[in-house]
């Protein structure tokens, strides 16, 4: 008997059966043998009023469903249409549950069908799209789906999405679909059916493999190919550069703004030149730099002579590879080899995963698993970032990926390991892109700096690298969790030796291990006694957890100093100890005490190399105590810093590249270079300032609310009301998409419990989504910018790390001004640090950074020559502080402040925003 799909999908007034909602339209398509073989659409009187939300989503109206049949005039038709069906649903649980709780409900049988799902089908089958939502899906494959929220269009979506994912399925390698197989009992509804039923068809066909797929080791894979340029062909000698580019830009339909075509040709003579000097580039917002720097970089670069590009945060660069480099490879007339590179942890380690246990696995893990089977025939990088964010695969990173002081397989794996292919990608490459951490951590050990090649550097985003470089050179010890090891560890050590001598019949006293417990126990109590000292700074501190600066007064009241170097020697002493045994072939190859020996030895050489910097005297140095609370479990850990870094960052980029252009849209402070001259190292540099190509004058407006209070003198849940009350007066109304600018999360999310009641019940059609509360960055931007009307509440890197192209962003409101929290260790090591030289830390550091920052936030509006903007200050500091006429220094020429109260400032925006 032909089996008969009956996908469906349900239109109701609401979610809630229970509460009262009801059915009110029925879409249906038929599938047999691949087709659709008929399409059913019903509407319904649901008995009762569509609500208005409901009518604006789906374009059903209570007149429309006025002359329409009750669903027990139809339910016998539908019922019976359904019966000896596989019931398929995009999102199966909703459709089959309101169905069958409305059979109930007039005295039909219960539904007892095979049900698929849709939903988790595609996360697993196509486990890299950002979204799975119907609407989403069906534009990313391009299904027929007219109509959006018609029952009867998204069941005709559902279903030309259903077959799509039977032919993927059939195509999967059979080792892959066995595995698919075994785990999908941990499926919803009857999902497993469907990948038993494409393992059979696979066993039954046996199909050669696919294209570019291997077997390795019992586990599908895509083969790897380095493709090698053709540089012979490239455009050796270019006369003028400008008109190269704009040539290629009219190809491709791009906007060719003069300032953006200025900085290529300056960049491109720049490395013509061969200056000593490396460049500096303050690019405005809007001006298209990426591009500009990408393009004359691919005529230049080659595998001999590369290019690197290093963005600020993960995020940007990922941005860069999918969307700036899909462009620019359409636009370039050659071949062009481009590497990413990241941190290990990003990576898969193949090892790891062939020697997972299926059966051993958890419900969620087995979900994942599965979608990883599957982007294992697809990824060649290996990069666990190009699965979904859309899926949670936190919880299994670490059993995946690699740790960051692991070796690249060897062995049976060497020629298929991931980490060591991406290394040799980028020896073969022209442009290598990375970020500012990765660099950071590992400007000393990358292999391309070992291959004879000429590298130079382009530092985008380059304000933001001195600190990034600062995170990353941070030493840290572990203080609790070191203590508590080493208790585990000497519990092991006194029965492992017990055990022994007793074998020996107490004949025998190994004293190595005798002496290694009692260095592991003299060890252990000065961890505690370090802890005891270390609480005294914790006296007036609450919460969870935090960290707190210990100033020179604490350090040398306690003794600090000696306290460090004591747990040194302890430290060396332990770890002699340990080596002494692990010299012994017994105790080396014993099956225990092997590995846990030489765990030990690892993490006290981490801890060692670190705590050498804790009494060694440098200049500028601070230390900082975090700590977490952990059901009455204290952890803590203390850290060293260094506040001025810009004598070794300069020597590393000296060092490490040819020339560095640093590019940022914020590198002047006060009109001048000095401040990011001074935290870069450079003496001297070669200077380019391209401006805006848009009249911002006449398409950016600032506005301060005269009627609120000063939000400086507010605590947070008043402050949270007040903010909340200026969106749903000026923002709300406006249904349009806007960025609010937080410096607290607390803040952030006090606002965000509020704004969500207010929006519910008095604008449902926006999507209010809130940094730590809406799912990862990349979901977050992503659902913004598809969303028609959104509120993006963010903190962070939202000021300047992610960038919305094409205008995502309307309207941007800034609830303080984005100076650094008070209360962080790091300000306070700078005010000790200036005060020693004679100045006020908040004039050298702290109101240059918000003044950074602020123009950064400025920046994510107005970013194409058709687009408005609008700010929306509510911290009256802007205007009213001792300090405010250099704040409005970073405000785009032109743009003045416009003082008014809520009413006046909606009707401007309403009015400016509409022509």
């Amino acid at each position: 008997m032909k089996k008969t799909y009956a996908i469906v999908d349900l239109e109701t007034t609401g979610s809630s059966f229970k509460r009262g909602d009801r059915i009110i339209q029925f879409g249906c398509t038929l599938l047999q043998d691949g087709k659709i073989v008929q399409e059913i659409n019903i509407t319904i009187n649901p008995g009762r009023k569509i609500p208005d939300i409901i009518e604006k989503l789906t374009g059903i109206r209570n007149k429309d469903v006025k002359e329409a049949p009750y669903f027990e005039d139809v339910c016998d038709f539908i019922y019976n249409t359904l019966d000896g069906c596989i019931f398929v649903a995009h999102n199966v649980h909703f459709d089959y549950h309101f169905l069958d709780s409305s059979f109930h409900e007039v005295g039909m049988p219960p539904l007892s069908l095979r049900a698929m799902d849709t939903v988790e089908l595609t996360k697993i089958l196509y486990p890299t799209l950002s979204s799975y939502r119907l609407g989403d899906l069906s534009n990313h494959f391009g299904l027929a789906h007219d109509s959006a929220h018609d029952a009867a269009s998204d069941a005709h979506a559902t279903a030309e999405l259903f077959l799509q994912l039977k032919e993927k399925a059939n195509k999967l390698p059979l080792v892959t679909l066995e595995k698919l197989n075994f785990l999908s009992a941990h499926c919803q509804v009857d999902n497993d059916s469907f990948f038993y039923e494409s393992y059979e068809t696979a066993k039954e066909m046996r199909s050669p493999l696919p294209q570019q797929i291997y077997v390795k080791n019992g586990l599908a894979l895509k083969e790897k190919e380095i493709r090698l340029e053709q540089t012979a062909y490239r455009e050796k000698e270019v006369a003028d550069f400008s008109e190269v580019a704009k040539r290629l830009m009219a190809n491709h339909g791009l906007e060719i703004r003069s300032e953006q075509i200025e900085m290529m040709q300056s960049l491109f003579d720049f490395r013509q030149a061969e200056t000593p000097q490396n460049l500096a580039i303050e690019a405005a917002p809007g001006i298209g730099k990426t591009l500009a720097y990408l393009l004359p970089a691919a005529y230049q670069a080659t595998p001999e002579n590369k290019v690197m590009i290093s963005t600020s945060t993960l995020l940007l660069q990922e941005q860069i590879m999918d969307n700036e480099m899909t462009r620019l490879r359409k636009m370039l007339p050659f071949e062009l080899q481009v590497s990413s590179l990241k941190g290990k942890t990003n990576i898969v380690h193949l090892e790891k995963i062939a020697a997972l246990t299926l059966g051993s696995l958890t419900k969620k893990e087995s979900l994942i698993m599965m979608s990883i089977f599957v982007w294992l025939t697809e990824t060649e990088s290996g990069d666990i970032s190009e699965l979904s964010q859309a899926q949670n695969f936190d919880f299994l990173w670490e059993k995946l990926t690699y740790e960051s002081h692991e070796a690249p397989l060897i062995g049976k794996w060497a020629d298929d390991d991931f980490f060591s292919f991406n290394n040799k990608k980028a020896e073969q490459s022209s442009l290598i892109v990375t970020n500012h951490s990765f660099l950071s951590h590992h400007i000393d050990d990358l292999a391309i700096f070992d291959q004879g090649q000429t590298i130079d550097l382009i530092l985008d985003e380059a304000h933001q690298f001195p600190r990034v470089y600062q995170d990353a050179h941070k030493k840290s010890v572990a203080l609790s969790i070191l203590k508590r090891r080493l208790k585990r560890f000497g519990y092991f050590l006194r029965d492992f030796r017990e055990a022994i001598e007793k074998e020996a019949d107490g004949d025998s006293l190994d004293y190595d291990l005798f002496n290694l417990e009692f260095a592991v126990d003299q060890l252990q109590q000065e961890c505690a006694h370090s802890e005891e000292v270390l609480m005294r700074s914790l006296i007036n501190e609450v919460g969870e957890k935090g960290e707190v600066y210990l100033d020179e007064n604490f350090q040398v009241e306690n003794g600090m100093k000696k306290i460090y170097k004591k747990m040194h020697q302890y430290i060396q002493e332990t770890r002699l100890a340990a080596m002494r045994c692990l010299d012994k072939a017994s105790l080396r190859n014993d099956p225990v005490m092997g590995p846990r020996g030489k765990a030990l030895l690892d993490d006290l050489d981490a801890v060692q190399g670190n705590l050498q910097y804790f009494f060694e005297d440098r200049a500028g140095t601070y230390h900082v105590l975090h700590f977490t609370w952990d059901n009455d479990l204290l952890s803590l850990a203390i850290e060293i810093n260094q506040i001025d870094l810009s004598e070794e960052i300069h020597s590393k980029i000296k060092e490490r590249f040819s020339r560095t252009v640093y590019l940022s849209s914020t590198l002047k402070v006060d009109d001048s270079l000095d401040y990011f001259k001074n935290k870069i190292g450079e003496a001297e540099l070669q200077e380019a300032h391209f401006a805006s190509p848009y009249n911002l004058s006449e398409r950016l407006r600032i506005f301060l609310p005269a009627d609120i209070t000063a939000i400086t003198s507010l605590d947070d849940k008043q402050a949270a009301k007040q903010i909340v009350s200026t969106l749903q007066e000026i923002i709300l109304p406006q249904q349009r998409k806007a960025l609010v600018l937080f410096t607290s999360n607390r803040l952030l999310e006090e606002v965000h419990n509020q704004l969500k009641n207010a929006v519910s019940a008095g604008f449902p059609g926006t999507e209010i989504l809130a940094q730590g509360f809406s799912g990862s960055r990349r979901r977050m931007h992503n659902r913004f910018m598809s969303a028609g009307a959104a509120i993006l509440l963010g903190s962070a890197s939202y000021w300047e790390g992610i960038d919305f192209s094409d205008q995502a962003v309307e309207i941007l409101v800034i609830t303080r001004l984005p100076f650094d929290p008070p209360h962080r260790p790091e300000n306070a090591a700078f005010q000790a640090y200036h005060q020693d030289k004679g100045k006020k830390a908040f004039y050298e550091e702290f109101l240059p950074r918000a003044m950074i920052r602020l123009k950064q936030g400025i920046g994510r509006l107005v970013r194409s020559r058709n687009t408005k903007g609008v700010v929306i200050c509510l911290d009256d500091r802007l205007t009213k502080s001792n300090y405010s006429k250099r704040m409005q220094q970073m405000l785009p020429e032109g743009v003045g402040i416009k003082v008014a109260d809520h009413a006046e400032i909606n009707a401007e925006i309403q009015e400016f925003l509409k022509k």
